[in-house]
Protein backbone atom coordinates (compact mmCIF):
# COMPACT_ATOMS: atom_id res chain seq x y z
CA UNK A 1 0.00 0.00 0.00
CA UNK A 2 2.88 2.42 0.66
CA UNK A 3 4.14 2.18 -2.47
CA UNK A 4 0.88 3.20 -4.21
CA UNK A 5 0.55 6.25 -2.03
CA UNK A 6 4.33 7.20 -2.66
CA UNK A 7 3.16 6.43 -6.65
CA UNK A 8 0.75 8.61 -5.87
CA UNK A 9 2.34 11.65 -4.23
CA UNK A 10 5.11 11.57 -6.58
CA UNK A 11 2.46 11.71 -9.84
CA UNK A 12 0.07 14.25 -8.24
CA UNK A 13 3.39 16.55 -7.50
CA UNK A 14 4.09 16.68 -11.19
CA UNK A 15 0.91 17.01 -12.27
CA UNK A 16 0.06 20.20 -9.82
CA UNK A 17 3.24 21.45 -11.08
CA UNK A 18 2.40 21.32 -14.69
CA UNK A 19 -0.95 22.88 -14.43
CA UNK A 20 0.64 25.52 -11.87
CA UNK A 21 3.62 26.08 -14.83
CA UNK A 22 0.56 25.93 -17.65
CA UNK A 23 -1.35 28.39 -15.19
CA UNK A 24 -4.26 28.62 -17.79
CA UNK A 25 -5.86 31.40 -15.75
CA UNK A 26 -2.93 33.58 -14.72
CA UNK A 27 -3.21 32.89 -11.15
CA UNK A 28 0.76 32.55 -10.64
CA UNK A 29 0.22 29.88 -8.02
CA UNK A 30 3.14 30.37 -5.52
CA UNK A 31 3.87 33.89 -6.52
CA UNK A 32 4.27 36.60 -4.06
CA UNK A 33 1.30 38.35 -5.71
CA UNK A 34 -0.25 35.11 -7.23
CA UNK A 35 -2.44 32.36 -5.95
CA UNK A 36 -2.00 29.68 -3.01
CA UNK A 37 0.93 27.47 -4.17
CA UNK A 38 -2.20 24.78 -4.48
CA UNK A 39 -4.65 26.38 -6.52
CA UNK A 40 -5.12 23.65 -8.55
CA UNK A 41 -4.74 20.83 -6.64
CA UNK A 42 -8.38 19.47 -7.19
CA UNK A 43 -8.00 19.33 -10.35
CA UNK A 44 -4.64 17.71 -10.33
CA UNK A 45 -6.16 15.40 -8.17
CA UNK A 46 -8.92 14.43 -10.66
CA UNK A 47 -6.62 13.96 -13.65
CA UNK A 48 -3.65 11.94 -11.29
CA UNK A 49 -6.29 9.67 -10.76
CA UNK A 50 -6.70 9.58 -14.06
CA UNK A 51 -2.92 8.98 -14.88
CA UNK A 52 -2.81 6.31 -12.60
CA UNK A 53 -5.57 4.23 -13.23
CA UNK A 54 -5.84 4.77 -17.30
CA UNK A 55 -1.90 4.73 -17.73
CA UNK A 56 -2.44 7.87 -19.45
CA UNK A 57 -4.97 11.20 -20.09
CA UNK A 58 -6.26 12.56 -23.12
CA UNK A 59 -7.59 15.83 -24.32
CA UNK A 60 -11.13 14.69 -23.63
CA UNK A 61 -9.89 13.86 -20.55
CA UNK A 62 -8.21 17.05 -19.38
CA UNK A 63 -11.46 18.78 -20.88
CA UNK A 64 -14.17 17.05 -18.89
CA UNK A 65 -12.08 17.16 -15.53
CA UNK A 66 -12.07 21.26 -16.60
CA UNK A 67 -15.65 21.06 -17.25
CA UNK A 68 -16.52 19.71 -13.77
CA UNK A 69 -14.53 22.25 -12.16
CA UNK A 70 -14.84 25.34 -14.55
CA UNK A 71 -17.52 24.87 -16.26
CA UNK A 72 -15.45 24.89 -19.40
CA UNK A 73 -13.37 23.63 -21.82
CA UNK A 74 -9.56 23.75 -21.36
CA UNK A 75 -8.77 23.34 -24.83
CA UNK A 76 -11.50 26.14 -25.89
CA UNK A 77 -9.05 28.24 -23.17
CA UNK A 78 -5.93 27.10 -24.06
CA UNK A 79 -6.26 26.16 -27.83
CA UNK A 80 -6.02 22.68 -29.29
CA UNK A 81 -2.47 23.21 -29.66
CA UNK A 82 -2.15 24.43 -25.95
CA UNK A 83 -3.94 21.76 -24.63
CA UNK A 84 -2.47 19.19 -26.41
CA UNK A 85 0.61 20.05 -25.27
CA UNK A 86 -0.33 20.12 -21.75
CA UNK A 87 -1.70 16.28 -22.59
CA UNK A 88 2.37 15.47 -23.48
CA UNK A 89 3.63 16.70 -20.19
CA UNK A 90 0.86 15.48 -18.14
CA UNK A 91 1.41 12.08 -19.51
CA UNK A 92 5.40 12.34 -19.26
CA UNK A 93 4.51 12.63 -15.77
CA UNK A 94 2.58 8.94 -15.93
CA UNK A 95 5.81 7.66 -17.90
CA UNK A 96 8.49 9.18 -15.22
Amino acid sequence: MRAKTAAYRRAFAGVLAVLSDVDPYGLEPGAADGAPADEYEPEAGDLTRLLLHDGGVTRDDVDDVWQRWFSESLSLRLGVEGADRLVERLNAVADG
